[in-house]
């Protein structure tokens, strides 16, 4: 029993005689001391000068700790902020044995409020980067004798904030750090991680573990991270392995989940080059683009004020900014099984695959399940130039349904059938929707049939679309469903103009409509005559049935004409010479197809062979008629007294 007590009473002399001797030594020490080797690291790493403003002091406990207060570390010279980092406090525990070697083992580090500020140059340029000044870090043995820190313990952050902003003229982003703390038990275990805080304005909880301190001190890859918590109050999850050749860190084995969302696969970032690289393979089951917990809006250069339109287009004149695509270079592949727009718009097995570089974006191919069909084709968009975007595009749309497509363009309608083939080869140039649209070039086809459209009872004649559907289909009010054989819309566009001849069609089981005309996207009007012919055999005993009608005006507010004595009196025998000088190409070809002599209006506006052949009989017209003027258009203009 007394050797026990003995051995008690030795043990704790020990420790009295441990921490007294560690007090002494600590006591010993002159905390201004302590700022040089420091300053001297900081510096032979970062090329950056430390200062300690509200000097140094040592706090005794059972784990010592030097404070130094109001802390900088300088940024670059370029930089719009002096410093890169200020905090209020900087707090180092030491732990107590190896003192009483004058060796510092630092147990943890605290950084009270910090106020950190990161940019970029806009030309490649960071401001956290080592200046020419760093050199390799310096070795122990200077200042003071106290050697370099062994091991560091725990890190933790409070009531911080960090800005970035990339390039002088950008927005800039801010994160705020309530609490973040790193907790390693030894250099080689694992790291608990915490951080509670706000990106922008959207509250951010997280915790999780990382790999060891010791493997990533040591280069050794793969490097673990797996974090969970809640971004806006929805769910996340992140994990992958991170392994790092060069500039080049890859992380393999990704698995992203945000509420509803997920995502997996590998994603690498490249920064040897001039712009960040990023290089991904990427798929996810689900992704609902407005569930998506996204903290901070992509900040956007602001473009040139632009004039203020004198009216409101269908396309908006509003400018649009690809500034995101000179930011980094990508190229990867995108997979999605069903993505659901902001608007609700559904897409399923998205598929595409991407390359950008320097502000060029091209997608050689993309994919996607819609309308009960398939849409696939190619973009490019070439934002290198800030002023102006050069897009082509290609599209091409199969088995499509025209029920959706109409409830997509905001003219919801019961159809049974249907199926529609679409194709799209466009340039366009400019800054804004508009701007594209008023410079497109090429071609664009709408194929659909046939379908079983169901006529519903309208209370009233609400606007002029309606107007003319009547017009030029009066069965629609009478028959419980329109029989459509075929529709055709083909448009040849070259600047923004599309000069229609016959190439706007549609067919039903009881008559067939044809029309001719210009589209101008640059200022959003149309000008068309729409010429209805029936098939023979069909009567036709409407007050207000029309052989031709004419609408022109703004897309948003048309004026519809309908000459029902002229055209359906006047003009009842194709052959009879008008004072237009001759019948247009679009009666002709429908007296033609409605007698059974002729190909149908939508084989007209096909083109090809079809067109030709029609061109033929238009161009030949019976007995006693004059010739027929080559240019619809300026035979439809004479025809309304233009």
């Amino acid at each position: 029993m007394r050797t026990g007590v003995k051995i008690l009473i030795g043990i704790v002399v020990v420790l009295v005689v441990l921490v007294a001797g560690a007090a002494i030594v600590a006591l010993t020490i002159d905390p201004d001391t302590l700022i040089a080797p420091v300053q001297a690291q900081v510096k032979a790493v970062t090329g950056r000068e430390l200062t300690v403003r509200g000097g140094a002091r040592i706090a005794l406990s059972l784990h010592p700790r030097v404070v130094l207060r109001d802390v900088t570390i300088s940024n670059a010279s370029w930089a719009s902020a002096r410093d890169m980092l200020k905090a209020e406090r900087l707090e180092i525990a030491v732990a107590l044995v190896p003192l009483l070697s004058r060796r510092i083992e630092l147990e943890e580090i605290e950084l009270v409020k910090p106020q950190i500020a990161l940019e970029t140059d806009g030309k490649g340029q960071k401001s956290w980067e080592p200046t020419p000044a760093a050199t390799s870090p310096a070795q122990p043995g200077g200042g003071g004798g106290l050697a370099a820190a062994v091991a560091i313990g725990e890190i933790e952050i409070s009531n911080g904030t960090v800005t970035y902003r990339d390039g002088p003229n950008a927005a800039v982003s801010h994160v705020t750090i309530d609490r973040m703390s790193l907790h390693p038990r030894t250099l080689s275990s694992e790291v608990a991680i915490e951080f509670r805080g706000a990106i922008g304005d959207v509250p951010v909880t997280l915790a999780g573990t990382l790999g060891a301190i010791e493997s990533l001190l040591a280069k050794r890859w793969p490097y673990p991270i797996d974090v969970k918590g809640e971004i806006a109050g929805q769910k996340v999850a992140f994990a992958t392995k991170v392994k790092s050749e060069g500039p080049r860190y890859t992380l393999d084995d990704l698995k992203v989940a945000f509420g509803a969302n997920s995502l997996t696969g590998t994603f690498a970032i490249d920064s040897s080059g001039t712009r960040p690289k990023l290089l991904f393979d990427l798929s996810a089951p689900v992704l609902v683009l407005n569930a998506l917990p996204v903290p901070v809006a992509l900040p956007v250069s602001t473009p040139a004020a632009a004039p203020k339109a004198s009216r409101v287009y269908v396309f908006p004149d509003t400018p649009v900014s690809f500034a995101p695509l000179r930011w980094v270079d990508a190229q990867g592949k995108l997979a999605i099984g069903k993505l659901t727009l902001a608007d609700g718009q559904q897409y399923d097995n998205l598929r595409m695959q991407l390359a950008l570089d320097g502000g060029r974006l091209d997608m050689p191919s993309f994919s996607a399940a819609l309308f009960g069909g398939t849409l696939a084709g190619s973009v490019s968009i070439d934002a290198s130039q800030p002023d102006v975007s050069a897009v082509a595009l290609r599209l091409d749309g199969k088995g499509l349904s025209l029920g959706g497509i109409l409830a997509a363009a905001g003219h919801p309608r019961e159809v049974k059938g249907g199926k529609t083939e679409l194709s799209a080869n466009l340039t366009m140039r400019g800054n804004s929707p508009h701007a594209w649209a008023s410079s497109a070039s090429g071609n664009f086809l709408l194929v659909s049939g046939p379908a079983t459209l169901v006529n519903s009872k309208l209370a009233g004649l609400a606007t002029v679309w309606d107007k003319l559907n009547d017009a030029i289909n009066p069965f629609r009010t009478r028959d419980p469903a329109t029989e459509l054989v075929c529709a055709v819309v083909r448009l040849p566009l070259a600047n923004g103009i599309a000069k229609v001849d016959r190439s706007i069609a549609g067919e039903t089981s009881k008559l067939g409509v044809s029309a001719s005309g210009t589209l101008d996207f640059r200022n959003e009007t149309l000008d068309f005559a729409f010429a209805p012919k029936a098939k023979k055999g069909i009567s036709i005993d409407f007050a207000g049935f029309s052989d031709l009608v004419r609408i022109e005006g703004p897309w948003s507010a048309p004026h519809l004409g309908v000459d029902v004595a002229g055209s359906a009196k006047v003009i009842a025998s194709i052959g009879a010479a008008v004072s237009t000088g001759g019948l247009s190409a679009v009666g002709q070809a429908l007296f033609s197809w409605a007698e059974g002599s002729g190909p149908g209006p939508c084989q007209i506006a096909l083109g090809g062979a079809a067109a030709k052949q029609g061109a033929s009989t238009a161009s030949s017209p019976d007995k006693g008629s004059v010739p027929i003027a080559s240019d619809v258009g300026k035979a439809l203009g004479k025809l309304f007294g233009k």
